[in-house]
């Protein structure tokens, strides 16, 4: 089969005034093969409340779960130790199998490929390529995989579906890189703080993301003039 990014590829929205609105409003198109994308790290500041008020409600709306939106505090930090050894497994040393399969071939390949790209990302990142090291990411990568996947891709078959991934909490270098594979696979994404912004400073990853910054008070009222 030919390349796949040939059949599916996600680009980043355009930077908007109004990106985190749209993420709640838009769904990205599917058109000559690219799919738009959106990938925020809002530092929302006055509006915090706000935004997370509006993600809680995606819990209690059946339409927001069955389209595949989800959002979490934080991401899960570590499987148990029972869990912990049935990632190890499929990791197997560098030869690992996935915990979720896309019934779609274009999708599939694209979530190997971007499985195999985002552990050579975090080497080049990190500096360091020790089988321990990379190993110990790979299982968080496929902890998180397990756990928030089936809850996005409720459709494995469409290339067009439109998931969409909140999450505030601590975000370093592992935590980005998972959430820049969900921007790959065409999940709308989007990191919520206060102030704090994400942990790392690798430009090239950065780049994946746009900033977007909340207002550091409340808007003006509107005041109407009688005659």
């Amino acid at each position: 089969m030919a390349d796949y990014r040939q059949y599916f590829q996600a680009v980043l929205r355009p930077r908007s005034e109004h990106a985190v609105e749209e993420f709640f409003a838009l769904s990205g198109r599917y058109s000559n093969f690219q799919k738009e994308t959106c990938f925020i790290r809002y530092l929302a500041r006055y509006d915090y409340k706000g935004v997370l008020e509006r993600l809680g409600m995606w819990e209690k709306d059946d339409r927001a779960r069955q389209g595949g939106y989800v959002y979490v505090p934080a991401l899960a930090r570590q499987p148990d130790q029972g869990a912990l050894e049935t990632y190890i497994k499929l990791y197997n040393g560098g030869k690992w199998q996935l915990p979720f399969r896309f019934e779609n071939r274009i999708l599939e390949e694209a979530f190997e490929t971007s499985f195999r790209e985002t552990l050579e990302a975090f080497q080049r990142s990190r500096g360091r390529a020790e089988e321990s090291i990379v190993r110990n990411f790979a299982v968080k990568l496929l902890f998180w995989i397990d756990q928030y996947f089936p809850r996005l891709f409720v459709s494995t078959q469409k290339i067009s579906s439109f998931p969409k991934f909140a999450c505030g909490g601590v975000v370093k270098l592992p935590e980005y890189l998972f959430l820049c594979l969900l921007y790959r696979m065409g999940c709308d994404v989007l990191y919520v703080s206060e102030s704090q912004d994400v942990g790392l400073e690798d430009p090239e990853l950065l780049r994946l993301s746009v900033v977007v910054e909340g207002p550091d008070r409340p808007p003006r009222p509107v005041v109407v003039s009688t005659p």
